[in-house]
């Protein structure tokens, strides 16, 4: 088999684009892979739009995981449960949209509020169910 641009020379392998056979001064490897002159441009910018496609934070998960962290130093009845709806629609956006990462923060967002919910329930009622004090 002959390298495609040069007749004088066997090739060694095909390109993964077009896979037409090239030798060795012909193929360059990008990402793991063989690739001619023509196709290593195109698989270069083909991976490009692909990462950046695939990389948009997810805004509302950041929110949801500022205002859980929050709702453990003040006003959690009120942060906590605000953290959990914005931590669930963070979650349904994700599940939508396969571009959108920030799973991980939804996640944590969502124990974090329902953790700091809890806790300033069980100061309440521990604070108010001592013995002499009125509910």
């Amino acid at each position: 088999m002959q390298c495609k641009n040069h007749s004088d020379r066997q090739a060694i392998d095909r390109c993964a684009g077009c896979a037409e056979p090239f030798c060795g001064d012909c193929l360059v490897e990008v990402l793991g892979q063989k690739y001619c002159g023509s196709c290593k441009v195109l698989a270069i910018q083909g991976r490009q739009v692909v990462l950046e496609e695939a990389t948009i934070p997810c805004k509302e998960a950041g929110e949801a995981l500022t205002l859980a962290i929050f709702s453990l130093f003040c006003c959690g009845p009120v942060l906590g449960p605000m953290a959990m709806v914005k931590a669930h629609k963070a979650r349904e956006m994700i599940n939508e949209d396969p571009r959108l990462i920030g799973a991980g923060k939804a996640n944590a967002a969502m124990i974090i509020g329902i953790a700091a919910l809890l806790l300033w329930l069980l100061g309440y009622f521990a604070k108010h169910t001592q013995p002499g004090s009125s509910f």
